[in-house]
């Protein structure tokens, strides 16, 4: 009994949607009938089939009933409807629409593209069909895409093309055009939303950063509190080095903004901000926020720890700019020669602070920390091995100020043996080369005592540096 009732109230049910369904407005068929589909019990083939009885002869109502279908991700139901209602009238474009947005729920783009198609056959005007065309072709294509743009141009002049072409191009990564067509739109302040962010937001990747801002902000007359465009803005001041302007909109972000979703690279920018303004510890807490964010995200994570080491040392604290930078190389799977430079230099600033400091013990165990980073840098590295012996003859010769011990003396006269036999020099290798020069000459004048072999050395300087005072005194010897 309780089955027979249950499949009574059903029937009801469906006849009072059934019976005035022509009457009904579009939004009202789709509640309607949602409200059946919701309610669907064993008898539900039964009602949709008597669905179709009461309507068969209203192609708008039939599309209507297989959009409700849609909407409640019954594509089978709704591919039936929507040729019930092609089948009522073959010319109906906006059937054809529903039939490609089905196509592309079962990530079916080349049946999506036919059915778009047709719907731009069938409705010339109508802007719908060009758009979802334009965005089944953007992966493949977005000239293509944006050709199909320019086609409904044509029909409708009045349509925001070069908007939807800007978008396509955004989508596609190709900011440039993005913004080319961006750029065409005589009045910003009848673009959409999404259309605004992106703008802004193109110009901000190409590192166009007072347009990026200048769009921005017109942006914010509309919504002052609309954390994405507060957050573009926060973003380009901080690149800019405008710490005073970046923290303005980072408050705006984070305290005056409407249904903010905070991410890890807010608090990135944040603590950057907070940095270049002098406020340590207020970004060392931004950074570890960021930390806390990014967890998984190795690369970041490698990134945000080497801001921590650089505020670190900024404090003075050094076994923390150790720690947090030995923290960002491992957090890489592959270590780089940056890597080994950025520990080595950094136990040489450590070694230059503590020797500042009078600490000489500390900055002897400092230097010589260095010293075997760069070690190992060449030999992990070998085809920077001219640097890594520049590096460590800097490094050796703080350790043997006086260079009585020579302990920067085969890393120079190595890296000079080197150098030399390149016939063409980058500005930076014959800068290390008038280094080499340079030391190698007072070494042999000042603790060898071989004026003859000063000479040598002093000649060669001048080959590269006539203007070096020191050789010339010891050419004259």
């Amino acid at each position: 009994m309780k089955a027979i009732k249950y499949i009574l109230a059903g029937t009801l049910l469906f006849g009072s949607v059934s019976t005035t369904m022509a009457q009904q407005d579009e939004k009202g068929i789709i509640e309607r009938v949602s409200q059946v589909i919701n309610n669907k019990g064993a008898d539900f083939e039964k009602q949709v089939n008597q669905l179709y009885k009461d309507n068969k002869k209203d192609a708008q109502t039939l599309l209507a009933i297989a959009k409700a279908f849609y909407n409640a991700k019954d594509l089978e139901h709704a591919t039936q409807f929507a040729d019930y209602a092609l089948a009522r009238d073959r010319k109906l474009a906006k059937a054809y629409i529903l039939k490609g947005d089905i196509a592309v729920s079962k990530d079916d783009g080349g049946v999506a593209a036919e059915n778009y198609e047709q719907a731009k056959y069938f409705d010339p005007k109508d802007p719908e069909g060009y758009y979802k065309y334009a965005m089944i072709l953007r992966g493949r294509s977005p000239e293509d895409a944006v050709q199909n743009l320019e086609e409904l141009r044509k029909q409708r002049p009045d349509y925001p093309v070069d908007a939807l072409a800007g978008r396509i191009y955004y989508f596609a990564q190709n900011y440039p055009k993005a913004i080319e067509y961006f750029d065409k739109i005589q009045d910003i302040s009848k673009m959409e939303d999404e259309d605004l962010t992106k703008y802004a937001m193109s110009d901000w990747l190409l590192g166009k950063r007072d347009k990026s801002i200048e769009i921005a902000k017109a942006a914010l007359q509309r919504d002052p509190r609309r954390a994405g465009w507060n957050r573009i803005v926060f973003y380009n001041y901080t690149d800019k080095k405008d710490y005073p302007q970046a923290l303005e909109y980072a408050d705006r972000l984070f305290n005056k903004s409407d249904s903010a979703h905070f991410i890890a690279e807010d608090y990135t920018y944040y603590g950057t901000a907070l940095q270049g303004a002098g406020r340590y510890d207020d970004a060392i807490a931004a950074f570890n926020q960021a930390l806390d964010m990014n967890k998984g995200n190795k690369v970041q994570t490698g990134i945000i720890n080497k801001n921590l080491s650089d505020l670190y040392l900024k404090k003075g604290d050094y076994d923390n700019a150790v720690a947090y930078l030995t923290k960002s190389i491992d957090a890489k799977e592959k270590k780089t020669m940056d890597d080994y430079d950025n520990l080595g230099t950094l136990y040489a600033d450590i070694a230059a602070s503590k020797l500042k400091a009078g600490d000489n013990t500390g900055a002897t165990d400092a230097f010589k920390k260095a010293d075997n980073v760069f070690a190992k840098m060449i030999e992990e590295f070998p085809n920077y091995k001219n640097y890594g012996n520049y590096m460590r003859a800097q490094v050796n010769a703080n350790l043997d100020p006086d260079s009585k011990k020579g302990l920067a003396l085969p890393f120079y006269d190595e890296l000079a043996s080197s150098l030399e036999s390149k016939a063409e020099k980058a500005a930076s290798e014959t800068q290390m080369l008038k280094q080499a020069y340079f030391y190698l000459m007072v070494y042999q004048f000042n603790v060898k005592k071989d004026k003859a072999a000063a000479k040598v050395y002093a000649n060669k300087l001048l080959q590269i540096d006539s203007d070096n005072e020191a050789a010339k005194q010891v050419q004259k010897l």
